[in-house]
């Protein structure tokens, strides 16, 4: 957003020094300072410098307000924004004296205080807008003459747009009021007993010189005759102040400060534009009441017109009473900033409805040249405001009554928008659509989606959840599936609270981040050799699993989709992976799913695709068991102890031969324990083999009921035809390596069973190399295999 003018803080400093440095000047002047300026130590101004920048309150703030009060009273919830930027200003001002010391960080927050600002003007027009709109046309009051005061007391009544008008206008000046302490000018330091006090004791010491030689108002004029410097001096700073408080809508405070430096005919000026009303012409009480206003209202309108063409006075006197009498050349020739100008603008307005309607005589002709409306000002003020902030364009779309125009600037601005431009963006739509409900919801999704997508960057979980909320479904759903999937494990858990809270389905959400992770998973070649190490990219496919565990109601999906995760890894020949997928399901997993079929379908037993997916889990888990039990085998087989060296020769001596003894005792008591640990490993590993090649009820891998899914049926079966031979040729390996021939040869009668079927899941090949493993161990073993009986029944197996 471009740093604008458009700050009243700037505008109205700047009408006090000759000097009209913009905010784009200040914004350039930030850029050229050193970067390496050194930030503060202190930790606690590092913080508060970092809060105001980040506005990370109002992001918060701004939520609660939307949520508590937006149904309710939308008119509440625009002062609650309007009060929250004020309250962020606020402190933002006192942070600043903090950091004085740098240059930098004091840029950079007068930079946050503007943007603040601007914010906070557009939450206060908005509201003052519809605050007239929602309320009832005021009622002309009983009894009333036509005196000047009334006609204009029922044109306001009457007229929707001058009220409107009026609306604007005081948003301007009370924008313009609440920085007048800030105000560097000091005009209170006059007497108060003459104006004038340096000329006068001079004339009054006879030491006249080159000024006035009176001390009447218009001597300077007509004399032609200088004041005394100084007091030159401080009448173009009262003048100046005079002009603010004018511009601020407060001319009692001007005519006090009039009075307080002796210029009560001053004072007086400034008080002539009251309308006259005699209320005793339409009193019903014999007591007279006191005359209001000033009877001659139009005599001085029309001088005070007059004194703005005159050459003998400053620029900004003449813009004082251009505000006196609706001069719009003399106001602009004082006003630097937009909201200064487009005052001017809506002062004028007003006035010329004003003056219309009384029909006044007495005003020149000039004054009527070029009259104003709403939509001229809005054209002038956006054709000079092509380099304004977003802030001044929208204001200006705002009083204009141009939402479509409202919805365009949000459309082109949204891009590109910081977080907090978005927020006040986002916020700015929500409003809208409530005092306007047939809006177009496509800007509004729009810049919900741009906005959560910021709050993502900033981790507001709790108020990005909320905010998708409001979107329909299918997008809803989308949205968060994106800025959550990369969400750490220890937040998961409180992004399902808050979207319970809100209503959200996070189960939708859950398995559209598992689809969206799983999707970037490539099956490698099966003939790649399994390793230990987990790469990054299956890595995330194994957290993916953690999505669908959160919720108790999910945990059948969980289930399946672990197994189609396994089944995958296993298919490319990866282990580990494998196992880290299993580890993710909780032990409790088959307990869970029956509890939550129970709760929806009391009295029924569970589905088919629950059952099966019952029953596959079981199946891995034990394929997943002899894997690890062969590696113990195989890691348990590596370490038999190494028999002593012998270096004692029978002429050693007797300690030495004693020592020697001790070696060889200790090596066989080792080597006895660790066959014995080996046959204890070795009968394991043994069977939790058989678990799997004779597994109960059909078999490994076998659903018991016909499923819904042909693509499982394929996977399992090609799953079964790498996994049932492998299996195979690594118990024979183990069988081989103790010493355990005959079982080999008996493990022949297993596979050629047809009860279990298993040679049908062998290829040519690997019958081959089977037939030639068993031969071997038949020869080793002494053995026909031919004179096997029938293989044991699977009960007496596992």
């Amino acid at each position: 957003t471009s740093h604008s003018d458009s700050i009243g803080l700037l505008d109205y400093r700047n009408v006090l020094t000759p000097s009209k440095t913009s905010m784009a000047e200040l914004s350039m002047e930030v850029t050229q300072i050193s970067s390496a300026e050194s930030l503060p130590q202190n930790p606690e101004i590092a913080a508060n410098v970092d809060q105001v920048t980040s506005t990370n309150s109002l992001i918060i703030g701004f939520c609660r307000a939307y949520k508590e009060q937006a149904m309710e009273d939308v008119l509440s919830v625009i002062s609650s924004y309007s009060s929250q930027c004020n309250e962020l200003l606020d402190y933002s001002k006192n942070i600043l004296a903090s950091v004085k010391h740098s240059k930098k960080l004091s840029h950079q927050i007068k930079r946050a205080c503007s943007d603040i600002a601007n914010e906070r003007y557009t939450w206060k027009l908005l509201g003052a807008i519809y605050q007239n709109k929602l309320s009832p046309a005021p009622e002309e009051m009983e009894g009333e003459n036509n005196s000047p005061m009334s006609t204009i007391n029922r044109l306001y009544a009457e007229n929707e747009e001058i009220r409107h008008c009026q609306v604007v206008l005081d948003w301007l000046e009370s924008n313009a009021a609440e920085i007048l302490p800030d105000l560097p000018t000091k005009v209170g330091y006059f007497s108060g007993k003459v104006s004038w006090e340096n000329t006068f004791h001079s004339l009054c010491n006879q030491k006249q010189g080159k000024t006035v030689s009176s001390m009447d108002p218009d001597a300077p004029s007509r004399e032609g005759a200088p004041l005394n410097e100084v007091d030159l001096d401080d009448q173009a700073r009262l003048i100046k102040h005079l002009f603010c408080l004018v511009r601020a809508g407060q001319s009692d405070e001007a005519q006090r400060l009039c009075i307080s430096a002796g210029q009560c005919w001053r004072a007086a000026v400034i008080d002539g534009w009251r309308l006259y009303n005699d209320p005793n012409y339409s009193a019903t009480s014999q007591q007279r009441e006191a005359v209001e206003g000033n009877a001659n209202r139009a005599l001085w309108k029309s001088c005070c017109w007059e004194f703005c063409s005159a050459a003998s006075i400053s620029a900004e006197e003449r813009a004082l009473y251009g505000a006196l009498s609706g001069n719009l050349k003399a106001m602009l020739s004082a006003c630097c900033g937009f909201h200064d100008k487009l005052w001017a603008h809506f002062k004028t307005l007003i006035d010329q409805q004003v003056e219309g309607e009384l029909c006044d005589s007495l005003l020149p002709s000039a004054y009527w040249k070029n009259p104003l409306s709403v939509s001229d000002i809005v054209d002038i003020m956006g054709r000079a405001s092509q380099s304004e902030g977003l802030h001044n364009k929208l204001q200006l779309q705002l009083i204009a009554g141009d939402i479509a125009g409202v919805l365009g600037t949000i459309t082109n601005n949204i891009g590109n928008a910081s977080v907090s431009e978005r927020r006040f963006l986002c916020h700015l739509l929500l409003v809208l659509q409530i005092l306007h409900p047939d809006l177009s919801t496509d800007v509004l999704y729009n810049a919900i989606a741009k906005y959560v997508l910021s709050l993502r960057e900033e981790e507001c979980f709790k108020e990005l959840i909320y905010y998708s909320s409001q979107l329909p479904l299918e997008p809803q759903v989308q949205l968060l599936a994106e800025v959550l999937r990369d969400v750490d494990d220890d937040q998961r858990d409180l992004c399902v609270q808050f979207a319970y809270e809100n209503s959200v389905p996070i189960e939708d959400v859950t398995m559209k981040i598992f689809q969206h992770l799983i999707s970037q998973y490539t099956p490698s070649n099966s003939d790649v050799v399994s390793v230990a190490n987990i790469s990054n990219t299956d890595a995330k496919i194994v957290s993916a699993v953690s999505w669908l565990l959160l919720t108790d109601t999910q945990r059948s999906t969980a289930l399946r989709q672990a197994n189609r995760l396994i089944r995958r890894f296993l298919g490319a020949r990866k282990h580990a992976p494998a196992c880290a997928v299993f580890e993710k399901i909780p032990p409790d997993s088959i307990e869970v799913i029956n509890r939550e079929w129970a709760k929806e379908y009391p009295g029924c037993p569970l589905g088919p695709d629950d059952l099966n997916s019952i029953r596959e889990y079981l199946c891995l888990q034990a394929y997943l068991d002899t894997h690890q039990a062969y590696n113990d085998w195989c890691c348990h087989s590596s370490k038999r102890p190494s028999p002593p060296t012998t270096g004692v020769s029978t002429m050693g001596t007797f300690s030495e031969q004693v020592a020697e003894e001790e070696k060889k005792k200790s090596y066989e008591v080792a080597l006895q324990r660790w066959e014995q640990n080996l046959c204890v490993q070795t009968q394991l590993t043994r069977d939790k083999m058989l678990n799997v090649l004779l597994f109960i009820d059909g078999g490994w891998l076998v659903d018991e009921v016909e499923g819904t899914e042909p693509e499982r049926a394929e996977q399992l079966h090609a799953l079964r035809t790498q996994c049932i031979p492998s299996t195979t040729f690594l118990l024979v390996n183990v069988l081989r390596e103790s010493g355990e021939d005959r079982a080999v040869v008996e493990l022949s009668d297993y596979i050629a069973s047809e009860q279990h079927q298993l040679y049908k899941l062998f290829n040519q090949q690997e019958l081959r190399r089977f037939l030639d493993l068993v031969y071997e161990s038949s020869i080793r073993c002494e053995c026909d295999p031919l004179q096997f009986s029938e293989p044991k029944s699977e009960e007496n197996i596992v």
